[in-house]
């Protein structure tokens, strides 16, 4: 089967402007069994930043199935040439691991107009007519507007510091929460339409990542029985049995479905629980 060895990444545009967004778009065509993730908005877009990122429906022909999204991004960075290249991470059934596949490196260009100053020197003529001068500048009224400019931020940061820094961090748990629940959703409805025991295994293990983030412990490495140990649950246990009977054993479960559904309620109380201990204030570390 025809296939791209690597990920297609590029820019839309030929050139940017400072603090102006612009698209990158990414794609993979890929074996129609193979399964693939795309980074999310957590992913490091350095020296870009990014804004948002659209997925575009799965197309599958008779070459294979191509996967693609598009990144709104926007730099504050005056390099003249900023480069980037995308991972597209494939799912290793087998190791139960993923391996990344790195794009193209691709170079955009900031706009001349961006650049201020004359570089050609044959266009410079002499100046003889007489300037005024310039009045002397004030540094009594410059500094008192910056120890001005100081005070009124430490105000503001000491009224307001910790309720900003809560909702920062709510609004970063709530939108991987987000992306996990896209994840596990569709793997979740895959199994259940399918019956495919392959989807119930990739779904527990975008649930173990998810866990491992979001309570900052090895859960993509952990047994059944040090998962317990952490997070004592006699519902969970039960549904990661049947998992493990199903999986491991490859023998279909009129209980797949349910345990699944099990293990999203659990992921849905450590999620909320966090949410209740950033509110509190419990929750020191960064999320």
């Amino acid at each position: 089967m025809a296939q791209n060895k690597l990920p297609d990444g590029k820019f839309l545009s030929d050139s940017i402007e400072v603090g102006k967004p612009f698209f990158f778009s990414l794609s993979f065509l890929h074996p129609s069994q193979t399964e693939v993730f795309f980074p999310d908005t957590s992913y490091n877009f350095s020296p870009f930043e990014v804004i948002s990122k659209k997925n575009f429906t799965t197309r599958t022909d008779k070459r294979g199935s191509l996967d693609s999204a598009v990144y709104q991004l926007v730099s504050f960075n005056v390099s003249r040439g900023q480069s980037l290249k995308m991972p597209v991470f494939v799912f290793k059934g087998k190791d139960r691991d993923c391996t990344a596949l790195f794009s193209i490196t691709d170079t955009i260009f900031l706009r001349k107009d961006n650049f201020q100053g004359i570089t050609d020197t044959t266009s410079l003529k002499p100046e003889l007519g007489l300037l005024p001068l310039s009045h002397e500048f004030n540094f009594s009224v410059f500094f008192g507007f910056v120890a001005l400019a100081i005070g009124v931020a430490g105000s503001i940061y000491w009224l307001f510091g910790s309720d900003i820094y809560k909702q920062w961090q709510l609004l970063k748990l709530q939108r991987r929460h987000i992306e996990y629940n896209r994840s596990y959703n569709r793997l979740l409805r895959n199994a259940k339409e399918r019956e495919d025991i392959k989807d119930a295994e990739k779904a527990i293990i975008v649930w173990k990542n998810y866990l491992e983030k979001l309570e900052k412990k090895p859960f993509a490495t952990y047994t059944t029985r040090e998962i317990m140990d952490n997070l004592p649950d006699e519902g969970l246990a039960a549904a990661l049995k049947n998992m493990d009977g199903i999986i491991y054993g490859q023998v279909k479960s009129k209980d797949m479905e349910k345990s699944l559904e099990v293990l999203k309620a659990g992921a849905m109380r450590l999620y909320r629980n966090k949410r209740r201990k950033v509110l509190e204030g419990n929750v020191s570390a960064d999320i």
